[in-house]
């Protein structure tokens, strides 16, 4: 546990579906440390311009709060729950909440900090706290869920999510008869950088891949996604096989120009991808879409015209 990244902690509360604040519990006026958005959201302020503020008095009434201060510092192991408070908001309007506060210690029985956690408040009714903390959660498990739905290096979607996209615009191109096409790129010889420079890197290039892939899209319904280690994909509706080929093309062009040094590679002084076409009219009625698997079979014959490395040179 000692060698998890600050960062990566503070990225793990920013996803908790939940209000969560840290309070610097060493100090007199217990100034917030730390407020992920959904307070934000809660109170309709900004959360970084409420960081090294009392908790007293900021969000809650200090009446309120003192006596459950007291109870906290007279029983530091003691987790409070069911802490009913009523905060100030931005609009002047006050917000219902229920709170959960337990100690975080930095030596046995001496806590240095409190975490507390925004809950909705039971005996609140239909106030209209509630509400705004239902909209709030509401909002953070979406972006949860559209998290599942990502790849965590690049952004980008990931395979699932891709083949969702696919198969959902496969059945509409065949009631409409158009065209629908998939490209797939892959890094060449990205095991080879990734020995060379190492894993942060070789992470750092393929997020330099990702935005010049995704940078590259002209149509709302174009999607692009990393489907595995060093394989992106993107889906092209509308366009003739053709001009699929030349946007493939060009962005096996816009890859080699990120000018990205790759010695070991077999294509020439910098990183190159290989690109595979997969592209047709869907019969009516058709089932499951092959498109990836056509564009990844292209992709695995070497002296395919498609398949070649593109860009290097």
């Amino acid at each position: 546990m000692k060698d998890i990244d600050k960062n990566v902690l503070i990225q793990a509360l920013e996803q908790l579906p939940i209000g969560t604040l840290i309070i610097d519990a060493r100090q007199e006026h217990w100034p917030v440390v730390y407020m992920n958005a959904i307070v934000g959201q809660l109170v309709g302020l900004d959360t970084d311009s409420l960081l090294g503020c009392p908790w007293r008095g900021l969000l809650v009434d200090p009446e309120e709060l003192l006596p459950q201060r007291e109870r906290l510092l007279g029983n530091p192991s003691l987790v409070v729950r069911h802490l009913r408070q009523r905060w100030q908001s931005r609009s002047g309007e006050p917000v219902d909440m229920t709170l959960q506060v337990s100690p975080l210690f930095a030596r046995p029985g001496q806590p240095a900090y409190w975490l507390v956690t925004v809950d909705a408040d039971p005996r609140g009714g239909e106030s209209s706290g509630e509400d705004t903390l239902r909209l709030a959660l509401r909002d953070a498990q979406l972006r949860l869920r559209q998290l599942d739905r990502s790849d965590a290096t690049t952004g980008l979607a990931n395979r699932q999510s891709f083949l969702e996209v696919v198969q959902r615009d496969w059945a509409i191109a065949s009631r409409e008869q158009r065209r629908i096409s998939v490209i797939v790129f892959e890094v060449d010889a990205f095991d080879r950088y990734r020995d060379l420079y190492g894993r942060h890197a070789a992470d750092s290039c393929l997020r330099k891949v990702a935005h010049a892939i995704n940078g590259s899209l002209r149509r709302g319904g174009d999607v692009a996604a990393r489907l595995a280690d060093n394989r992106f994909a993107v889906l092209v509706g509308g366009s003739e096989e053709a001009q699929v080929r030349q946007f493939a093309e060009q962005i096996a062009r816009k890859v080699r120009h990120l000018a990205i040094h790759h010695p070991r590679s077999p294509a020439g002084r910098y990183l190159t991808v290989s690109v595979g076409v997969g592209s047709e009219v869907p019969p009516g009625g058709a089932g499951e879409s092959t498109l990836l698997q056509k564009a990844e079979a292209e992709l695995a014959r070497p002296a395919s015209a498609a398949g070649q490395v593109l860009g290097a040179g």
